[in-house]
């Protein structure tokens, strides 16, 4: 995978001097977005697996894995390794984030799995993030 952000650039540099550039360029500009994603997505998924922790229940196991803490931790780890990754310009990047963009699509699908406590948009930004996430990564370069 080529490096999106340029090897002398640092991150602070990127966070907080605010270079932005008026063209696009597909798919490179939607995979910055998706690392920004998962770099904060990570973040919130882990006090999301630590909020869960802490409302266990007895339910099934497919039902514990998919709305417990376990599937929130997965999900941060995943996120948060796709975003090193993506930084580092690792080969295997491409692979960690589609199988990031693969865990947030499936918190839009559990939905129709079982009942999930309803949500006001029923998920859908993290459909939306699964499929841009997959539709950048899976481009070839």
């Amino acid at each position: 995978m080529n490096r999106l952000f340029p090897p002398n650039e640092k991150f602070v540099d990127v966070l907080f001097e605010g270079r932005w550039s008026l063209s696009f360029r597909w798919p490179e500009d939607f995979r910055k977005f998706m690392f920004w994603i998962f770099a904060f997505g990570s973040i919130g998924n882990l006090v999301a697996a630590l909020y869960r922790q802490a409302q266990l229940g007895s339910a099934s196991l497919l039902r514990s894995f998919l709305t417990g803490p376990l599937f929130w931790a997965t999900l941060a780890v995943v996120s948060g390794i796709a975003a090193w990754t993506i930084w580092k310009a690792h080969p295997s990047a491409r692979g960690w984030a589609i199988g990031a963009s693969l865990l947030y699509l499936s918190i839009f699908l559990r939905s129709f799995l079982f009942s999930v406590r309803p949500a006001r948009d029923h998920y859908l930004i993290s459909l939306l993030v699964g499929l841009i996430g997959l539709a950048a990564f899976a481009w070839p370069d």
